[in-house]
C-alpha cells in the first residue's frame, strides 16, 4: 500500500503538464495507498515537524470555519470544499516524497510529461496532433496541448527551471547543452507558441531568481543583466509576445478611460477594485467560505461577464482576503514565507529549483488563483511538496 500512494505520487506529477485523467487515477491511488500503508506515528511525525504545514493547517481550518458565517449556497461552500481539499493532499505528498529515491522519481515523471508537452506544442506548428486542445498550424497563434494556455506556460516555465538546473549539476558538457538545449527550446516554446502573458511573465520572474540564487554572488548582477538581455531580444523577436504586450496596454487604457470589461486586462482591473472592496467591509474574518461568488454575483448583473468575474478575482491574495480577511492572507502569505526560508535548508539543487518555483507562484498569485483553478491548483499543490519533503527535519536530527 506504501508503494501504491508513492507510485500514485509519481502518477500524479506524470499528469500535471500532461492530463486531468492522470491526476485523478494518480490521486484516487494516493488516497487508497496512504490511508491504507499505516505507519501513522512516523507520518505525523514528518508532518508535525514540517515548516509548511502550519500554515497549510490554517488556511484548511479557515475554509471550514468560513462556512459558519458564509451566506453561500450549499453546491458553492461543497465546491470550495473540493477545491482546497489539495490542501491537506500536500501534507500526504510531504511523506510520499520525504524518501529522496521517490523524490527523483516524482521529479522525473514531470520532465517526462513537459518534454512530451514541448514536443507536441512544436509538432502542432506543422502537423494536426490528435491529442492536443489547439489545432492551429504556423507561427504567430497558440499552440496550447493538454490544458489551457495559462497552464501550461505556468508548467513550462518551471521545466525550464528544472532543464537548467540540471545542466548547472552536470559533470559532462554534453549533457550540460543537451539540458540547456532543452531549456532554450521550452523558453521558446512559451514565448513564440502559447497566446498567454502569464507563462510569459512568470518565466520572466523565474529567469531572475534563479539567476539570482544559483549564480555566485560576483556574478548575480551580471546573470540578472543577461536576463533582461535576453527577455529584449525574445520580445523583440517574437510577433505574439509583441502584440500580447502592446493589447495589454491598449486594454488598460480602454478600462481606465472608459470602463470597458470585455478585455482580459480589464476584466481582472474591475475585479480587483471590487475584491478590494469587498475586503474592506470585513477586513478581518472577511466573508466566509465561498462568499465571493456571492458578492461578485451583487455586483456583475450582465450573466456573460460573471461567467468571468464571479468565479474568483483571478488574485490568490485577494480570494483569500475576500472570503477569510487578514487571516486568510496571512495563512497564505506564511505559507510562501516558510517555503522560501525552508528552500535554504535544502541541498543547491532543491534550494534553486524551490526558489524558481516560488517565483512562478508568487507572481501567478497576482493574476490568477493558483490554488483555485482546476490545472494550476495540480501544478502547486502537487510540485511544492514534491521539492519541500526534503526538508531536514532538525529537530528530529538532534
Amino acid at each position: 500500500m506504501d508503494a501504491t500512494a508513492k507510485g500514485g505520487a509519481v502518477v500524479l506529477l506524470l499528469g500535471v503538464p500532461t492530463s486531468i485523467a492522470l491526476v485523478n487515477i494518480g490521486i484516487l491511488l494516493i488516497l487508497i495507498g496512504w490511508f491504507l500503508s499505516g505507519r501513522w506515528r512516523w507520518k505525523f511525525d514528518v508532518i508535525r515537524h514540517h515548516p509548511i504545514t502550519l500554515p497549510t493547517l490554517l488556511l484548511s481550518a479557515l475554509v471550514l470555519m468560513g462556512i459558519a458565517y458564509t451566506d453561500a449556497s450549499r453546491a458553492y461552500i461543497n465546491h470550495h470544499l473540493y477545491v482546497y481539499s489539495k490542501l491537506p493532499l500536500m501534507l500526504m505528498l510531504l511523506t510520499l516524497f520525504h524518501d529522496p529515491r521517490w523524490q527523483r522519481r516524482g521529479l522525473l515523471a514531470f520532465a517526462v510529461g513537459s518534454v512530451v508537452t514541448v514536443a507536441s506544442t512544436y509538432a502542432n506548428i506543422w502537423f494536426q496532433v490528435p491529442w492536443s486542445d489547439s489545432h492551429n498550424q504556423g507561427m504567430g497563434v497558440t499552440h496550447h496541448v493538454f490544458n489551457d494556455y495559462i497552464a501550461q506556460g505556468l508548467a513550462m516555465s518551471f521545466f525550464t527551471a528544472l532543464a537548467l538546473v540540471i545542466a548547472i549539476d552536470a559533470r559532462s558538457k554534453a549533457v550540460r547543452w543537451a539540458w540547456v538545449l532543452v531549456a532554450a527550446f521550452t523558453a521558446f516554446s512559451i514565448t513564440h507558441l502559447l497566446q498567454g502573458r502569464t507563462g510569459q511573465v512568470v518565466l520572466l520572474a523565474m529567469f531572475c531568481a534563479l539567476a539570482w540564487v544559483a549564480a555566485p554572488p560576483a556574478w548575480r548582477w551580471r546573470a540578472l543583466a543577461l536576463v533582461a538581455l535576453a527577455a529584449v531580444l525574445l520580445f523583440l523577436s517574437s510577433p505574439l509576445l509583441r502584440d500580447r504586450v502592446t493589447t495589454m496596454f491598449t486594454e488598460f487604457s480602454q478600462y481606465t478611460d472608459a470602463g470597458v470589461l470585455t478585455t482580459s486586462t480589464g476584466y481582472r482591473l474591475d475585479m480587483w477594485k471590487n475584491a478590494l472592496d469587498m475586503f474592506i467591509d470585513s477586513p478581518l474574518w472577511g466573508h466566509g467560505t465561498a462568499s465571493y461568488r456571492v458578492l461578485s454575483e451583487q455586483v456583475y448583473a450582465d450573466a456573460a461577464v460573471c461567467a468571468v468575474s464571479c468565479v474568483h478575482p483571478h488574485n490568490q491574495f485577494l480570494f483569500f482576503a475576500v472570503e477569510f480577511g487578514l487571516l486568510g492572507l496571512a495563512a497564505y502569505l506564511l505559507l510562501l514565507q516558510r517555503s522560501l526560508t525552508a528552500a535554504f535548508d535544502l541541498t543547491v539543487r532543491y534550494r534553486n529549483l524551490l526558489v524558481a518555483f516560488l517565483a512562478i507562484l508568487f507572481v501567478d498569485s497576482f493574476i490568477n488563483g493558483p490554488f483555485w483553478v482546476t490545472t494550476e491548483r495540480h501544478l502547486f499543490a502537487s510540485v511544492l511538496p514534491l521539492l519541500v519533503a526534503g526538508w531536514p527535519a532538525r529537530e528530529r536530527a538532534a
